[in-house]
């Protein structure tokens, strides 16, 4: 079974179905090629033009906020999970190397 756990997430690439704290998320197709992307990638700077090249298969030479667009949208599907995907201002984003979860 492919599934990737990390902290409260759950992947499972195979079966295209992603989970945070055992609940179910409905991610759309590049969603979830963003998030499995950047997850296989962890702790690794990922630029904006990497991500649209992996994930949507264009080469930009233009500033696009197609990457930062999509981000924002998985961060709030992913609720409390999103916080692992950090912003790398003005270079791109990193999923984080290590789960650290907030204490309550």
């Amino acid at each position: 079974e492919d599934v990737m756990t990390f902290g409260r997430l759950k992947v499972d690439e195979q079966g295209h179905r992603t989970w945070v704290d055992d609940k179910e998320l409905m991610l759309t197709a590049m969603e979830f090629r963003l998030l499995t992307t950047l997850l296989k990638r962890k702790g690794r700077v990922q630029t904006r033009d990497q991500l649209l090249d992996g994930v949507w298969g264009i080469q930009a030479e233009v500033t696009t906020r197609t990457v930062d667009t999509h981000v924002k949208r998985l961060r709030q599907k992913l609720g409390a999970a999103g916080a692992y995907i950090e912003t790398i201002r003005g270079v791109g984003y990193r999923f984080q190397d290590k789960a650290v979860e907030e204490s309550a």
